[in-house]
């Protein structure tokens, strides 16, 4: 059960309006901020999955020429999302101010009874990619898919362990439609960092993972890992022996979906909204972007305005409804 408490929301609240647990600060050039300084939230800590997404983004926007200085990023990890949502929440009508969200932004307050801050404050710029998640064990595991590992879980319910983030993440929540679908039970090992689910999986702490293809495709061309399977019912080039998990007989369509997406500070004003979407847009065109794409096993999904909007209401109701079926949901 997931113990977020008011007191914990109101203490990261007042801390991240304070502007801690900030990484990196300094004038910035181009975006949509008319004041040309542009500060990029992420909830996680330096290395964290996300952090290491935006950062690359970044990058690569600065060696495009689309921006013409690196922004600096603002690493507001307390309270899985909440602290960095409170540190958006409170920078209303600001220009300069925009995150990376994933479905932890929606999910996270949804656990909370009484949270101040929800999503649907910020203001949606554009959505950047989908990110299949993909399921790995090691090298020498038995199982070569993931049904074998589900099978295997439920001849011993509760004993098996799979290592993965916050327990409002995809791979948490995926787990637990998983679990209800096939009557199995096993346990979750929760790191805020990757390295460190990678590293409980290698030394036989965790029997499984789930992740995006980024997260550990070095250590299986390394053949340290081996991918089992690939959530959803499309493979992945990059792992061509990890089947789908529609094809393993496991049904998908109920599982929450990981994607990467821009918000911008409540009240944007709707020029620097489009600044930044012609910027993103820019970015999703380039070389760069795209080898990033094949590498990291992401499907680009440019959508904006409407479109992009009734993308979050939809993600927002799945997610809604999983955490409700679970009883993990207090915000109601």
């Amino acid at each position: 059960m997931i113990a977020l408490k008011k007191l914990v929301v109101g203490t990261v609240v007042a801390l991240t309006a304070a502007g801690l647990s900030a990484c990196g600060s300094g004038d910035s050039g181009g975006g949509g901020s008319s004041s040309g300084r542009v500060e990029v939230v992420t909830h996680n800590s330096v290395g964290g999955g996300s952090d290491v997404f935006t950062r690359q983004v970044i990058k690569t926007m600065f060696e495009n020429d689309i921006i013409d200085t690196q922004w600096p990023v603002r690493n507001v990890p307390a309270g899985d999302s909440i602290g960095a949502m409170a540190y958006m929440a409170g920078r209303s009508g600001q220009e300069g101010v925009i995150s990376q969200v994933t479905p932890t932004w929606i999910a996270t307050p949804m656990t909370v009874e009484d949270a101040q801050v929800t999503l649907d404050q910020l203001t949606p710029i554009i959505m950047l990619a989908e990110e299949p998640q993909v399921v790995v064990a090691s090298a020498d595991s038995e199982y070569e898919t993931l049904t074998d590992f589900i099978e295997d879980a439920k001849s011993q319910p509760g004993q098996l362990v799979q290592s993965g983030g916050s327990s409002t993440a995809n791979d948490a929540l995926t787990r637990l439609v998983l679990q209800d679908q096939e009557d199995a039970s096993w346990k979750f090992l929760s790191f805020e960092e990757t390295g460190s689910r990678i590293t409980a999986l290698l030394r036989g702490d965790a029997d499984i993972m789930m992740g995006a293809a980024s997260d550990f495709s070095e250590q299986v061309r390394a053949g340290d890992l081996k991918a089992i399977a690939v959530i959803g019912s499309e493979g992945l080039e990059m792992f061509p022996d990890a089947t789908p998990t529609d094809e393993q007989g496991i049904d998908g369509s109920d599982l929450p979906v990981q994607f990467r997406a821009i918000m911008g500070a409540p009240d944007m004003p709707e020029d620097a909204v489009q600044g930044y979407q012609d910027q993103f847009g820019e970015l999703l065109e380039t070389d760069d972007w795209k080898a990033i794409a094949e590498e990291s096993g992401l499907v680009t999904d440019g959508r904006t305005g409407d479109e992009f909007a009734s993308y979050l209401e939809e993600q927002t109701t799945i997610v809604g409804d999983l955490l409700e079926s679970q009883g993990l949901r207090k915000d109601q």
